[in-house]
């Protein structure tokens, strides 16, 4: 990676020229959020991995001084037995692996190497080795490394057991035994092997152990035990004779996860409550002070990219969904503006098939050519059914009537059957592969649920289906690479390939592997572009892959005769021949325009929070021309020619702001709906499948569909992926594509993710600043020292086990906080509203008559039913501890508020908690910092954090008209929040009851 680096520092110099510079600033901190603390052999000083750097500490207490790299993240130290060496996983290039070097840093070498991710180093006791926890072996296991000859080998075949994942690996004082913990499932077990026989001395369901260590007689095991989702964490000695366990920290800490040393026989050394500490065991502790300096970037200003939200001309149409090519390769079908779309290729403007006031998407010919199969919510019920359309004759029937949402279909060579997902309403990562029988309807689950899948492609001899998966190596942590999966129809065996074993193909959502219709082929995205690769008729790959493009490609189909592929080119439409390599440029003449607001409007408010002035402005009148605010007055008596809306006994708000939500095409029209009736003007996706955030954003603007706007970005990370919509990208030529993809497709921000390295984001924000885009990650430090403009998340595990962010009792320490307030990096916590959490249990509680309201009666009935199970099984795992964790969180909330960091109101998550959770959000925050701060976050501050404040977030003169009625006093009782009245949206009027009405089946609809 370092050499790759060297050819992008021209590119790099030329972006710095273009952004704005930003001052340094320095500042100390003698606190710290979830670092180990790992005393020195000889006691003369501490090592902590403070914010994912290596410091050494006085023991006796000091100035903390890093020794490893700003850039390259360092965690877990472990000192040799003779106290001359550390060892620690280091991360670089895209993954873990162990390194070691002196403790003042010098000497510094990497002991393992390749794609395996390899973590928390232990020596053994001679000093001559290091044990390791790996996936290595496709699973995760304990592995030792010759420090002096980089010999690795697995420790023993009874740690290998491939029902379970073993890790956090630590050696007897003597040599004869090694202590680790074994996962299999819900359960974690502490296991000490001797000789190649494993004995369990502690076996928990639910909780995590975590990093055993040994007392200095061999008698006794010290380990963590934790609960995130109950917010508790613990230290606890395990008699190694006999199994018992007993508690050695003080209930009132905060123990971190990191870990615990022996200092003797009857003192620990650990971190807690911000510190480092001793404590004697049944005695009280004692504090290591430290002081450690960073260095951060304060914001940069830098000029933000214009966004046009008021003209009303002509715009091309950029989402264009799926598409996919007729068998005689005369015709593309595509969805957008929520239609299907047909376009006979050689005449520019395509034919709309469907229109509606629904979401019909995911076309999908059949082999013939003479049925188009496509899902669409027409229903009216908020389910997305699978219809059939005669193509000569256009009628239409709809095939199925399920409970949840089918995905992606795909005709069978004989046309006999559909191949589709379902998703489950209760995890919305599930997707299940169903067949459907055309000629009855009936469905027949072929495999459980995979994890957001890609679309699917049958075989050609009808045998089999191919579909992109998330595949990781072990069972302990959830990234992995993108593979092929074939899934036999008939048994539901499957087998996996890929034409790549170094690197995850390209991100699930955007690609699928096409099998040719001649079965000799299959063509996929890889690195951002279109290749192709001969396949048997088992679907393996045997000959070299074809790179077919050069530029990046999306949504790659075949002609019926296999002899080429059409693809979206960004917003073009591209055909390829495999015959002679050349491309052609398909023409697409489709436009949309803004919905407009022609009659003046004015609202008659008796309270207006404007975001502006604290509390309410009172008895003013706020005049809207099309879109905008003209007026802010004073009442008057008379508006000649204005539609007149009386809000005098009313509040009246800004248009709330989401600020981090993930859509699905599956939900249909109703989501948008939901925002709008719970307030919500406008949502921040960070994390959405490109086509699809820009077919939500040209179908609320252009009034096609009821929707907030939409601002979006897609997820670039590192190797190892986890979602759908997820892009690895690496220092290389796909960057490059990926960075200018964001300009071609209207991203409004760009958001990096857990895996991506520091050097490869760095490159992002000077991109991002340069054209005007901010940048969000789950990254705090070193993100702080290089722009990245906004966190989300509280708290996620990002590289780690566990958030560095917030404790496992959710508080945050004087580094988080100060890392936060003196770089301006703002902050979505999605804490009350996120769905699941403590939090939420907490806020959810504040409303037990949530099911009754409007809105929420208006959900399908599936999510309803999904919130219930949901809420009765977080009340049974963290019910007794949602009260004192939720309070810790509350005072965290405060915390960042008082210091003036940017706070704004997301909540993360999917379909059931769409809107109520945004209101739980803010609930949350008024019981921390009060309902007008908890306003602001969720209105001004929350159009910060998404670039738009120029527009949005306030009601002032000049701003859009984005705006909301509410029959309470927010300020008051902030669950006002749910009464609303009306909402304006871009200067469209819309009663509560139009938006709790569904649009209705737009034509006769045949039940199956």
């Amino acid at each position: 990676m370092r050499s790759m680096l060297k050819l992008l520092i021209p590119s790099l110099i030329a972006l710095a020229a273009g952004t704005a510079s930003a001052r340094e600033v320095s500042f100390e901190v003698g606190e710290g959020t979830n670092f180990a603390a790992v005393p020195s052999p000889d006691k003369s000083a501490v090592a902590i991995d403070l914010q994912g750097r290596i410091w050494i500490v006085p023991f006796k207490g000091g100035t903390a001084r890093p020794i490893t790299p700003l850039m390259d993240e360092a965690r877990f130290a472990a000192w040799s037995p003779d106290g001359k060496w550390l060892a620690f996983q280091y991360y670089q290039d895209g993954g873990w692996h162990i390194w070691v070097s002196r403790p003042d840093g010098s000497e510094r070498r990497q002991l393992t190497f390749g794609t395996s991710d390899e973590r928390e180093p232990h020596w053994t006791a001679d000093g001559r080795a290091i044990l390791f926890g790996s996936d290595r072996g496709n699973s995760f296991d304990i592995w030792r490394v010759d420090v002096a000859s980089g010999t690795i080998d697995k420790v023993s075949a009874a740690s290998s057991d491939p029902a379970s994942d073993e890790f956090y690996p630590d050696a007897s004082p003597d040599g004869r035994s090694i202590a680790y913990i074994a996962a299999a499932g819900r359960a974690q077990s502490l296991v000490v092997e001797t000789d190649g026989q494993a004995r369990k001395l502690l076996t928990v369901e639910g909780d995590d152990l975590a990093l055993p260590r040994w007392s200095p007689d061999g008698t006794r095991i010290v380990i963590n035990r934790y609960n995130e989702d109950r917010a508790e964490s613990s230290l606890r000695i395990v008699d190694v004779a006999t199994g018992a366990e007993t508690r050695a920290d003080d209930p009132k800490e905060d123990v971190f996860p990191t870990g615990a040393s022996w200092l003797d026989r009857d003192t620990l050394s650990y971190a807690a409550d911000g510190q480092i500490k001793t404590r004697r065991i049944g005695g009280k502790s004692s504090v290591i002070p430290f002081r450690a300096r960073f260095d951060v970037q304060s914001r940069a200003e830098y000029p933000k990219r214009s966004f046009d939200l008021a003209s009303t001309g002509p715009r091309p149409v950029k989402g264009i969904m799926r598409p996919q090519v007729s068998p005689d390769g005369k015709a593309i079908l595509f969805t957008a503006l929520g239609d299907l779309w047909r376009l006979d290729i050689g005449e520019a403007k395509p034919k709309k098939l469907t229109d509606d006031a629904f979401l019909d998407a995911d076309p999908a010919w059949s082999r013939d050519g003479r049925r188009i199969a496509y899902l669409s919510d027409r229903r009216g019920v908020g389910t997305t059914d699978l219809y059939i359309r005669d193509v000569a004759t256009g009628t239409e029937r709809r095939l199925t009537q399920t409970e949840n949402d089918l995905m992606q279909p795909a005709w069978s060579p004989d046309g006999t059957s559909i191949a589709v997902f379902m998703r489950d309403a209760n995890d919305w990562h599930a997707a299940r592969l169903n067949i459907v029988d055309v000629a009855t309807g009936k469905l027949r689950q072929v495999h459980d649920g995979l994890f957001l899948p890609s679309s699917p492609t049958w075989s050609p001899d009808g045998k089999s289906i191919m579909t992109l998966v998330l595949r990781a190596p072990a069972k302990r942590f959830r990234k992995g690479h993108n593979e092929f999966m074939t899934i036999d129809v008939a048994t539901g065996a499957t087998r996996f390939s890929t034409p790549d074993k170094s690197r995850s193909i390209s991100a699930r959502s955007q690609t699928a592997p096409a099998w040719s219709p001649d079965g000799s082929k299959i063509a996929y995205l890889h690195q951002g572009v279109l290749w192709s690769a001969a396949v048997d008729a088992q679907g393996d790959i045997v000959e070299a892959p074809v790179q077919l493009s050069r530029a990046y490609a999306s949504y790659p189909s075949w002609t019926g005769d296999s002899k080429a592929i059409v693809y979206l080119d960004g917003t073009a439409f591209k055909r390829i021949s495999l015959v002679d390599g050349a491309i052609e440029d398909i023409a697409l003449d489709l436009t949309w325009q803004r919905k407009t607001a022609p009659q003046r409007t004015v609202i008659r408010a008796g309270r207006v929070f404007d975001a502006v002035t604290a509390g309410y402005r009172r008895d003013f009148d706020i005049v809207i021309d099309d879109n905008k605010i003209s007026e802010i007055v004073p009442r008057r008596a008379d508006w000649p020619g204005a539609r007149i809306i009386d809000a005098q006994d009313k509040t009246v708000i800004p248009g709330l702001i989401q600020t981090h939500i993930h859509h699905f095409v599956s939900d249909g029209e109703t989501p948008g709906r939901t925002w709008l009736s719970f307030g919500v003007t406008s949502v921040r996706e960070p994390g959405a499948e490109p086509y699809e955030a820009l077919e939500r954003r040209e179908a609320w603007a252009s009034g096609r569909r009821l929707g907030p706007r939409q601002f979006y970005s897609v997820i670039l990370e590192g190797d190892r992926l986890y979602y759908w919509m997820n892009v690895g990208v690496g220092p290389d030529a796909q960057l490059e594509m990926e960075l200018q993809r964001a300009l071609d497709l209207d991203y409004d921000f760009i958001k990096t993710y857990e895996t991506m390295t520091h050097e490869v984001q760095r490159r992002i924000v000077d991109f991002g600043h340069r054209h005007g885009l901010m940048v969000a990650s789950h990254e705090l430090y070193p993100a702080a020292t290089y722009g990245v403009d906004a966190i989300e998340h509280m708290g996620t595990r990002d590289r780690m086990q566990f958030s560095d962010r917030i404790s496992m009792n959710n508080r945050a320490y004087d580094d988080v906080v100060k890392l936060l307030s003196l770089s301006g990096m703002y902050i979505s916590p999605t804490s009350g509203g996120r769905l699941p959490g403590t939090s939420f249990t907490y806020q959810m509680r504040k409303l037990p008559r949530l099911l009754d309201l409007p809105q929420v009666k208006a959900f399908p009935p599936r999510y309803i039913a999904a919130y219930k199970r949901a809420m009765g099984y977080f009340e049974k795992v963290h019910g007794d501890r949602a009260v004192e964790a939720a309070h810790d969180e509350l005072a965290t909330l405060k915390k960042f508020s008082d210091a003036g960091i940017v706070i704004g109101a997301g909540t993360d998550g999917g379909t059931v908690s769409y809107g109520f959770g945004e209101i739980g959000e803010i609930m949350h925050f008024a019981e921390a910092y009060g309902a007008d701060k908890a306003l602001r976050s969720a209105t001004i501050e929350s159009a910060r954090i998404t670039g738009v404040e120029k527009y949005l977030g306030s009601i002032e003169v000049g701003k859009l008209a984005d705006l909301v009625i509410l029959d309470g006093d927010p300020l008051a009782d902030v669950r006002d929040l749910f009464k609303v009245n009306t909402v304006v949206r871009d200067g469209e009027v819309l009663p509560i009851d139009r938006l709790l009405a569904a649009p209705g089946p737009a034509k006769a609809d045949t039940t199956p």
